[in-house]
């Protein structure tokens, strides 16, 4: 019971935050407040929280082991996802522009602007340290099956992409993990000290981006009911099964299925638009998913503690 209260807490305490971005975005008291935070975020905040967190997170002697568990999980967990969207595209019969983001929706979630700060506020900075490697497994995907079926590009195009601060960080921190270099303290207190604005900025920037649906549309679309209970609910119960205790840390086990039950991935409604596919479908899905996840959240995590 206590464990479900702390998730409610932070899921209440995040969603606050969300609502203060929908708001502003809503009544346009900050315009264009998605675009500017989600840059910040992207060039500044997260990579620096990367950084701080995972050079300075100390180790167990299995942690190899459950990185390693942590990366093949995360590709079980998008094929899976890949598998039943394609399934259940096939059974609402969608066209070509609405099956694409249906799939890549049932695969991808918001593995970092939620999934971040989410894992971070339950494990601490080993959580994170195991959510920064679930989400690099994810973004590879992400930025090449995923801006594959997107664009038609064929090739390897889209691991420009990810080439990027964040990436960049990571590697940095690895190094320095490597090496055991640390930061001197006025830098370390700086950097974390910005990193830590990662979490505020991404529920503001969540907020700002539902706030461009209109709720009752996405309301009447059952499709995304079916996506929202195979990807928040099956997947990461199906997960949950197959890691009993003691395979992997607590930790990386909790990360694990956690991150399986994400909503819909924001970055895909971007893509999407740049695509020119059913955008307006991808940020329904983003506001329905997200807007459930209050209540299977909270689920998921009691179902962690029991199974």
């Amino acid at each position: 019971m206590q464990g479900f209260e702390t998730i409610l807490n932070k899921i209440i305490y995040l969603a606050i935050m969300l609502a203060i971005g929908f708001v502003c975005e809503k009544t346009h008291y900050v315009e264009r407040l998605g675009p500017r935070i989600s840059q910040i975020v992207k060039n500044i905040t997260l990579p620096l929280l990367i950084l701080t967190t995972v050079s300075s997170q100390t180790s167990a002697g299995n942690t190899g082991a459950d990185i390693v568990v942590v990366i093949v999980m995360c590709i079980c967990v998008v094929a899976a996802g890949f598998l039943l969207g394609s399934l259940t595209a096939k059974i609402f019969e969608m066209g070509p522009k609405k099956r694409n983001v249906h799939v890549c929706m049932s695969a991808f979630g918001n593995v970092i602007f939620l999934g971040y700060p989410l894992c971070q506020a339950l494990y601490g900075d080993e959580g994170l340290f195991f959510a920064v490697f679930y989400a690099l497994a994810n973004d590879c995907f992400v930025w090449t099956l995923g801006v594959r079926m997107f664009s038609g590009e064929k090739g390897l195009s889209g691991l420009k992409k990810l080439v990027n601060p964040c990436t960049a960080a990571f590697a940095a921190a690895l190094l320095m993990r490597a090496f055991s270099l640390r930061f001197p303290l006025v830098f370390a207190e700086s950097f974390g000290a910005i990193g830590s604005a990662t979490t505020p900025l991404s529920m503001l920037f969540i907020g700002s981006t539902l706030a461009i649906v209109r709720p009752s549309e996405a309301l009447k679309n059952v499709p995304i009911y079916i996506l929202t209970a195979v990807k928040m609910l099956i997947i990461p119960i199906l997960l949950l099964l197959l890691l009993p205790h003691g395979l992997i840390s607590a930790a990386a086990r909790g990360v694990l299925v956690l991150e399986a039950a994400m909503p819909g991935q924001v970055v895909l409604a971007i893509l999407a638009s740049e695509y020119k596919l059913d955008s307006a479908y991808a940020a329904q899905v983003i506001f329905i998913t997200t807007l459930f996840s209050l209540f299977t959240l909270p689920l998921v995590y009691s179902l962690i503690q029991i199974i």
